[in-house]
């Protein structure tokens, strides 16, 4: 008997064989696991990529209407024009909304625009702006609802102005968002 057969008991070497040989078999099964998860998720409905817009506005108030307040100054303003999308595109603009100022002098608006595009496409957006109206003013948009191309988006972004939203507009949006595939 040799050093190593006293120190080792016997089945000890089989063991360690045995568990040699199964770990290859586990590493190619959770490999092929994996792999297939990550080629799955691409074709999911649910995982749809987020796309990246960015835009310029231009609209002018059509009709305003003062709600009148003790406290704030309150309007209905109905506007309409266009937007650029950054890749050249053109889309028509409609929105409602209502501006609210403060005592303090700080402007609120808030309401729905509808986005018309050249191909019949069109989104439903909630827009959310504050600011001073002699600074910058900032706020988001959501993303509600599409038809055809735009049908199921969801999203969200930002949009800058440095002109009150009460009136002539030019806006500047960057917004994320995505749609499901078809």
């Amino acid at each position: 008997m040799n050093d190593l057969e006293a120190v080792e008991p016997a089945g000890v070497e089989q063991q360690s064989q045995e568990k040699g040989s199964k770990r290859p078999l586990l590493a190619i099964f959770l490999t092929a696991v994996v792999s297939l998860l990550c080629f799955a998720a691409r074709f999911s409905p649910a995982q749809t990529s987020m796309e990246l817009t960015r835009w310029r506005e231009f609209s002018c108030a059509r009709e305003t209407n003062h709600l009148g307040s003790r406290i704030t100054g309150v309007d209905g303003v109905q506007r309409g024009g266009f937007i650029v999308l950054g890749d050249g595109g053109f889309a028509r603009l409609w929105n409602s909304t209502v501006h609210t100022t403060s005592p303090e002098g700080k402007e609120f608006c808030q309401g729905f625009a509808m986005y018309d595009f050249e191909d019949g496409s069109s989104i439903l957006a909630k827009i959310d702006i504050t600011g001073d109206p002699k600074t910058r003013q900032t706020g988001t948009i959501v993303f509600l609802a599409g038809t055809k191309r735009f049908k199921g988006i969801t999203g969200r972004g930002t949009i800058s102005t440095w002109t009150p939203a009460k009136w002539d507009l030019y806006a500047e949006v960057e917004a994320s968002y995505s749609v499901p595939a078809l």
